[in-house]
């Protein structure tokens, strides 16, 4: 029990020192806020002249260049898929049909007097 009291009786002790203290930030506190808040207008106003071109801007070289990228990616993929299946499928259909000239025209010498 006696550790509860303790503990109690110097947070109560807190309470008692903070409260004060806090009353005196907010007294000193607000005004220097909306002087800062005052202070702050013309910035946010000048951001806002400025900065929304310029977003525009940024956002808009970010949509093209992604459009560009896209596009670029899907030319090489459409490029890979073509070379992909030619040496997959017609290099290995051409070698074959080769092989099968060299051999008939190897028989046709042979035959030839």
């Amino acid at each position: 029990m006696r550790p509860f009291l303790k503990f109690f009786l110097v947070g109560l002790a807190g309470l008692v020192l903070l409260i004060p203290v806090g009353l005196g930030l907010i007294t000193i506190g607000l005004p220097v806020m909306a002087a800062l808040v005052v202070l702050t207008i013309p910035v946010v106003v000048v951001f806002a002249i400025v900065g929304i071109p310029v977003f525009l801007t940024a956002a808009l070289a970010v949509v093209i260049l992604s459009i560009v990228f896209g596009v670029l990616g899907l030319v090489l993929g459409i490029g890979y898929v073509v070379v992909k299946l030619l040496l997959m499928v017609v290099l290995p259909i051409a070698i074959v049909g080769w092989l099968i000239t060299l051999f008939v025209d190897s028989r046709k010498q042979d035959r030839m007097p």
